[in-house]
């Protein structure tokens, strides 16, 4: 039988750039992709244009020749290449996986407005709707670039709600966030882990020090405030306690509040910025498996690619209580968690998980299969088949 040709435009880097490798992985046995993806999603692209993926996970599905490196957020040549290659290739359907990136709504928009007058469907995946930090005439303007698809698909059913809000009513699915248990590659046990990112933070963490890590990006939304501030409540009781925040700070909104809070509270000792990108997996392993909680102390997110990550590390996760997908893992038992924007709140959950270790263990072993169960991606590409066939089937 011949299998549904799609033209996937998606992020290769970061998060996305994650979630992407994991659906592919599970749609290349079930449909003949064609990748597209950018050179330049953004104006710090400019000065080094994203040329090939490096990423050592998205590698072991996707080869770097693979992709079609054409997108500009700054280029409508750009968007006459990709229309180019849509004819040479004739796909049943576009597949447009987006964030909540101000830049690239014109050429979604365009983009969309052409394959409509060329009858090939077009489906997008919603990272976020609309972005965390809302500036005036956002909704309009993202809520323009989705108008033109003929099916969304977003991971939660919050997300769904604001698209519904503002008065788009073609079809929108809910396909949750998959796990991550393949980025856990055992290459790295937790001894060896102490040892590895006590080198890159110089300092020493010993066996009796327990370790409360923050990691990815950190911009104002994600909450490292608010953990920084809850570190002394925690301290109180466990001065053993060692907290590290790993992540890049390039687009942070206010890049020095975070030292300046740890300054001010005394805690240059014991709570540690590491603020680059940790683009070494062996690094990058090590930090998580340092960790005997994960925290995430988010004042706004609809979902989160390192918490799936912390769990597929078997890790416990303290996450803030936002919106109905947190409250349903909550519910079924894979995640604690804490009031947004309340130190001690988060100070309260970290004590407890820190001196219930029995609970904390089983909290992270029983995530762990719950995630392999009910968020695996072979289910989430079913559906996604299912979709692009529908939305090729009613032109």
């Amino acid at each position: 039988m011949k299998k549904v040709k799609i033209l996937c435009v998606t992020p290769l880097r970061g998060g996305i750039g994650h979630w992407s490798r994991c659906l592919i992985e599970e749609l290349d046995k079930l449909a003949d992709i064609t990748i597209v993806t950018y050179r330049k999603k953004r104006k710090e692209d400019d000065a080094k244009p994203f040329t090939r993926v490096t990423d050592d996970f998205i590698l072991e599905v996707i080869n770097p020749e693979r992709p079609y490196y054409i997108i500009e957020y700054n280029n409508e040549k750009s968007l006459e290449d990709l229309v180019r290659l849509t004819d040479k290739i004739k796909p049943d359907c576009v597949y447009f996986v987006m964030w909540a990136g101000r830049q690239i709504t014109w050429f979604l928009k365009e983009y969309s407005k052409i394959l409509n007058k060329k009858n090939i469907p077009i489906v997008l995946t919603l990272h976020e709707a609309y972005p965390q930090i809302v500036q005036e005439g956002d909704l309009k303007l993202f809520t323009d670039a989705y108008v033109c698809a003929d099916h969304i698909v977003v991971l939660t059913n919050d997300e769904l709600n604001d698209l519904r809000n503002a008065g788009i009513n073609i079809p929108i699915s809910v396909i949750p966030h998959g796990h991550y248990h393949a980025m856990n590659k055992n290459k790295v046990d937790d001894r060896d882990a102490r040892i590895i990112v006590s080198n890159h933070l110089s300092t020493q963490i010993s066996d009796t020090t327990r370790v409360i890590l923050f990691i990815g990006f950190i911009r104002d939304y994600k909450g490292l405030i608010h953990l920084i501030r809850a570190a002394p409540y925690v301290l109180k009781k466990l001065p053993e306690t060692l907290f590290i925040a790993a992540g890049s700070i390039e687009l942070a909104e206010k890049p020095l509040q975070y030292q300046n809070e740890i300054q001010k509270l005394g805690l240059e000792k014991k709570f540690l910025l590491f603020s680059r990108f940790v683009e070494d997996y062996i690094l990058f392993e090590s930090f998580f498996k340092v960790a005997d909680i994960v925290v995430h102390p988010y004042v706004g997110i609809s979902q989160s690619g390192t918490m799936f990550t912390a769990i597929g590390m078997k890790r416990p996760v303290i996450i803030s209580e936002l919106g109905s997908f947190i409250v349903k893992l909550k519910k079924q038992g894979v995640l604690f968690t804490s009031k947004p924007k309340d130190p001690k709140s988060i100070a309260e959950k970290i004590v407890y998980l820190l001196t219930h270790e029995e609970e904390r263990k089983k909290l992270a072993e029983r995530a762990y299969n719950i995630l392999k169960k009910e968020y695996n991606w072979k289910k989430i590409a079913d559906d996604y088949l299912t979709i692009f066939k529908e939305v090729k089937s009613k032109l």
